[in-house]
């Protein structure tokens, strides 16, 4: 059962997205959102890399 729900529902969930967004189109607002993905990726790994950092100095 947990084999189903961490592989079969993200499957699912994809497939399921990629058929409403290939009979709808992509909604305005993700569209907007893709615009800005290079910011949000740089945040994201210079906040894990600094999260990191800290735990490794407070393990020291």
């Amino acid at each position: 059962m947990e084999l189903f729900i961490a592989l079969g529902l993200p499957i699912v969930f994809l497939v399921g997205l990629t058929f409403l967004f290939m009979s709808d189109g992509i909604p305005v607002r993700l569209q907007k959102l893709s615009s800005k993905s290079s910011t949000f990726w740089n945040f994201g790994i210079i906040a894990m890399s600094t999260m990191t950092a800290i735990i490794f100095l407070a393990k020291r």
